[in-house]
């Protein structure tokens, strides 16, 4: 199954994931990426970072699944790594990804085959978290001038959950989880 969690940047997408792969196995779909490595991230684990040029010669060669340019950068779903994760029935695997990829992927998978979860976060919350983590003044508000359109998508999730609490927000993903095994 493919767990999806979206979320307005800064919504806590990464570090709920964190916090679920220590209690729970779960293999990572990585995406592309052109933007820089941040200190706490490992090359080709989460994320496989390429040059620009890398980048749109993917799309060039029809590699991508879906791709957007966000936030000045560009980040897509390659589609041998699409096909990996749809093919492996016995494993778990959770992403977050941007409210449009989960959209297309939605349309991909079948139902069962998919939960996607959107976290939610108040803009004074998503400013002071954004900031903590080092964005400059320029970039928090390129990310909470996007936030409108991203949560526009809500509607499309199976679950939101406003992420004020890691611990009970990484509770209520694993029982979501759990329900959507039992009704499978």
């Amino acid at each position: 199954m493919l767990i999806i969690l979206s979320g307005v940047s800064g919504s806590g997408k990464n570090t709920v994931i964190e916090e679920l792969k220590k209690r729970k196995h779960f293999k990572v779909f990585r995406s592309a990426v052109t933007r820089q490595k941040r200190p706490n991230e490992k090359k080709g684990e989460i994320y496989i970072f390429v040059s620009r040029d890398e980048f749109e010669n993917k799309i060039k060669n029809e590699e991508l699944f879906e791709y957007e340019l966000v936030h000045g950068e560009y980040r897509g779903i390659l589609k041998s790594e699409l096909e990996r994760v749809k093919a492996d029935k016995t494993n778990d695997y959770i992403r977050d990804i941007d409210v449009k990829g989960n959209h297309k992927l939605r349309k991909y998978f079948s139902q069962e085959d998919i939960l996607s979860i959107f976290l939610e976060v108040d803009d004074d919350e998503l400013r002071k978290r954004l900031k903590n983590r080092g964005e400059s003044d320029e970039s928090i508000a390129i990310r909470l001038s996007r936030a409108p359109m991203e949560r526009s998508y809500k509607k499309y999730y199976d679950l939101v959950i406003e992420n004020n609490d890691l611990g009970k927000t990484v509770e209520m993903v694993l029982k979501a989880i759990e329900k959507k095994k039992l009704d499978r």
